[in-house]
C-alpha cells in the first residue's frame, strides 16, 4: 500500500503554505491573512450571480414566498444563523433548515446528512412550494440531503441557489443560480475548509443585507425594524428615530409612544407631520417600505 497522498489531496494543497510549519508565529499569521484576502476577491468575482440572488429571494419574499436556506453541518448552521438573525419578528419568510434539526446530535445529523429522502421530506414536512425559493449551501456539492432538497425544490418549479465550492456537482445541476467563488487551496489541508465557509459567509452576509435593504427594513444606512423588547432596544430606536430625522430626543420618545413603539411609523410621523394612524396606513400600503411611503406622501401634500 502506497504511502503518498491520493491526487484529490495533493490537488487541494496550497503550494503557497508547504513550509508554514517552519515560520515564526507572526510569519505564520500574516500567511493565513493573506490567504484570507484571496476569499474576498474570488468573491467580487461572483458579485453578479450574488445580485442575482439577493433580487430572486427579495422578489419571493414580496410576493409573500419563503427562502429557505438548507445545509449540513457547518453549512447548515450557518443556515439556521443567517435565518435567525435576519430580523428581530417573525413574520420576515426567511427559514434555516439543518440537516437532522438543531437539536439533534453530532451522529444523527451525520446520518441525516446521507439521507437523500429526508432532504426531500423535511421540504414536505414545511410545505415548501413552488413559491418558495430555495438556497442551498454545501460545499462540496455532493452532499445527499441537500442534493434531495434541492431535487424536490427543482421538480416543484421553485426557484434554486446553490453557494458551493465548484460547478461540476450534482447540486449544481439542480440550481438555477451556482455560487461558487474559487477561494484556492486551504491553508492546511484537511483542516475543515476555513477559507470554503469564510466565502460561504461573506456571500450570506451580502443575501441577509441585500434582503433587509430590499424588504424595506433599512432606511438610508440605518436598519429601522428595530422592536422595543427591552430597554436597551427601546433606547436603540430612540437613537435611530433621531439618526432618520434629525429630530431631539423629546420628539423621538413622543413619535414612539403615539404609534405604539413602531420604529418606521415614528420616523414617518416626524418627516412628514402625519399622525400616527395616517402614517401607520400609509406603510402598510406599501409594505412597510419607508422610503416609498415618505415619497408617497411627499407626492400626495405635494398635489393638495
Amino acid at each position: 500500500m502506497s504511502s503518498k497522498p491520493n491526487g484529490s489531496l495533493v490537488e487541494r494543497r496550497n503550494r503557497r503554505t508547504t513550509d508554514i510549519d517552519r515560520l515564526a508565529t507572526l510569519d505564520m499569521l500574516t500567511l493565513i491573512n493573506e490567504e484570507d484576502k484571496h476569499v474576498t476577491d474570488a468573491v467580487s468575482a461572483c458579485l453578479p450571480a450574488i445580485a442575482r440572488l439577493v433580487d430572486n429571494a427579495s422578489a419571493t419574499l414580496n410576493r409573500a414566498g419563503r427562502v429557505v436556506i438548507i445545509g449540513a453541518g457547518a453549512s447548515g448552521q450557518a443556515a439556521v444563523q443567517t435565518a435567525q438573525g435576519f430580523a428581530p419578528d417573525t413574520r420576515h419568510g426567511v427559514i434555516g433548515l439543518l440537516a437532522g434539526g438543531i437539536h439533534a446530535n453530532a451522529q444523527e445529523r451525520d446520518a441525516a446528512a446521507a439521507n437523500y429522502e429526508r432532504g426531500v421530506a423535511d421540504l414536505q414536512a414545511i410545505n415548501f412550494g413552488h413559491d418558495d425559493m430555495l438556497v442551498a449551501l454545501s460545499v462540496s456539492g455532493k452532499t445527499p440531503w441537500t442534493c434531495g432538497a434541492l431535487r424536490h425544490a427543482w421538480s416543484l418549479g421553485a426557484r434554486t441557489a446553490l453557494v458551493c465550492r465548484g460547478h461540476d456537482s450534482e447540486a449544481a445541476r439542480l440550481a438555477d443560480i451556482v455560487l461558487a467563488p474559487d477561494s484556492g487551496a486551504e491553508v492546511v489541508s484537511g483542516f475543515s475548509e476555513p477559507k470554503a465557509r469564510l466565502a460561504q459567509q461573506q456571500i450570506l452576509t451580502m443575501l441577509a443585507t441585500g434582503l433587509a435593504i430590499r424588504t424595506g427594513r433599512v432606511y438610508s444606512n440605518l436598519r429601522v425594524d428595530v422592536q422595543a423588547t427591552s430597554t436597551h432596544w427601546a433606547e436603540r430606536q430612540i437613537t435611530l428615530v433621531m439618526a432618520a430625522t434629525q429630530c431631539s430626543r423629546e420628539q423621538a420618545k413622543s413619535a414612539l409612544a403615539s404609534c405604539d413603539h413602531h420604529c418606521r411609523t415614528a420616523i414617518l410621523m416626524v418627516l412628514t407631520g402625519l399622525d400616527a394612524w395616517r402614517a401607520r396606513d400609509l406603510l402598510t400600503e406599501n409594505n412597510d417600505h419607508l422610503r416609498i411611503a415618505i415619497q408617497e406622501a411627499k407626492t400626495h401634500f405635494a398635489d393638495v
